[in-house]
């Protein structure tokens, strides 16, 4: 389909996993500490390229690279390959919980120092500081629902929001509308303080913490807009500073809104690049930065107006280009078990109206120069039409769809341009960081 390169990010949810393990709907081969399964993941994806390498003839000769550098990237898509690069995406990297563990470590500068070297040297490139609960560095992204009590349950600290929101046009993210918890609202002075409740028992029995709690999480709703109440924490910006001075990759999209400002502060002071791989760009300020952000294909068609699928590319290469960067604009899936893929056009109540262009078998790639015939999961044949992009291989599909929408095919070439920019993007924060090591 023409991907050459992807981010590998190791990803698993603390709360999900009690949840599912002290409630006895799943057994747990390890335990549910975040870097546990980031550790696994890790190994696993090395174990992967080393099995595919196996099928087309030895060590190295496999199409799948994890790759550690910029140049390394290079040679790898020059060579025809698919580049990877490892990542973490969970609310707890390094084992910095917003309450500490039992036996886990302080999480001071030193401690994020040493595990900036440790994983740096497995070869992890791209950090998310924060994902869906609040942690050490920053508050967690203020998604709303089942997690704002599982933000709760993690730490012992009754939910953090104000009205004292952000005003102008930065995007909110997850951060934003009413509170689905009431009950559990009480806004704390200090973000680092103790927590009042001690929910540490709660992944070994979870029903008993929440029952505990039970007149708290029935309590009504809160209607209007609110936000997570603090920011990056000063061991935070220490990890900035860190992820920084190696010329990592910093994914900024799980920042709630005074987090989400502060990290373009810092990216900006620094004139260091930033990632959007969920979407937000800040009305371009993020390509200023040196920065990209994904972009999504819309799914339904409308046969009286072609295009509509891909509504909105050209205004993105068009800032991205006024911003001074390089016109790639790339794809963000977000394949983790839980958030959803690009469905179906053809299915009962997917799209408004009757649907063009269907699939047919065989069609060639954009390019040309490959032939895609009908795809099976063993003996069971995929639908795309009616299924959507049930894994990453139905990637042709995709295109394809897009490519039978656009007015012409010159319309799709930002996309394959994506991992060019990508690069550009790494170089540049590499290049950063040399700089910054030298203090300047």
């Amino acid at each position: 389909a023409g991907l050459r390169l992807t981010v590998q990010l190791a990803t698993t949810d603390y709360v999900i996993c009690g949840l599912m393990v002290g409630g006895g709907i799943n057994l747990s081969r390890y335990d549910c500490e975040d870097m546990t399964a980031v550790d696994r993941i890790l190994d696993e994806t090395r174990a992967m390229q080393r099995y595919i390498d196996a099928q087309w003839g030895g060590d190295g000769k496999g199409w799948f690279r994890i790759v550690t550098s910029p140049a390394e990237a290079r040679e790898v898509i020059a060579a025809g390959k698919l580049a990877v690069i490892l990542g973490i995406e969970t609310s707890n990297p390094f084992r910095c919980y917003l309450t500490p563990r039992p036996g886990g470590p302080t999480c001071d500068e030193a401690w994020v120092e040493a595990q900036l070297d440790e994983y740096h040297k497995r070869g992890v490139r791209a950090v998310f500081p924060v994902h869906k609960f609040d942690n050490r560095f920053s508050p967690g992204d203020g998604s709303r629902g089942f997690l704002q009590a599982g933000n709760f349950l993690l730490s012992g600290h009754w939910l953090d929001y104000t009205q004292d929101c952000v005003t102008d046009d930065m995007p909110t993210g997850w951060d934003h509308g009413g509170i689905t918890y009431g009950g559990l609202l009480s806004p704390r002075d200090e973000y680092l303080s103790p927590p009042p409740e001690d929910t540490s028992g709660f992944v070994d029995d979870p029903l008993s913490i929440a029952l505990k709690y039970f007149d708290k999480f029935t309590a009504p709703p809160l209607e209007g807009e609110w936000c997570q109440n603090a920011t990056i924490t000063p061991v935070g910006e220490a990890l900035f500073q860190g992820l920084m001075a190696r010329g990592m990759i910093i994914e900024i999209d799980h920042f709630p809104q005074w987090s989400y400002r502060r990290a373009y502060e810092i990216l900006e002071a620094n004139d260091y690049p930033g990632v959007g791989s969920h979407g937000r760009h800040w009305n371009g300020r993020l390509f200023a930065t040196g920065g990209v952000a994904s972009f999504g294909i819309g799914r339904c068609q409308d046969p009286d107006n072609p295009g509509t699928s891909l509504e909105g590319l050209a205004d993105r290469v068009a800032l991205v280009e006024s911003n001074g960067q390089y016109p790639g604009v790339s794809f963000g899936f977000d394949f983790n078990g839980i958030a959803g893929a690009p469905g179906p056009r053809f299915a009962e109540g997917s799209c408004g109206k009757e649907q063009p262009n269907p699939t047919q078998y065989p069609f060639k790639s954009y390019a040309g120069d490959v032939e895609f015939t009908a795809p099976f999961v063993g003996n069971r044949a995929i639908d795309f039409d009616h299924e959507g992009m049930v894994h990453i291989g139905l990637l042709p599909e995709l295109i394809r769809d897009a490519q039978a929408d656009a007015p012409d095919d010159a319309m799709l070439e930002p996309l394959f341009r994506s991992a060019e920019a990508y690069i550009r993007m790494w170089e540049k924060a590499e290049a950063r960081g040399a700089e910054i090591r030298k203090g300047r």
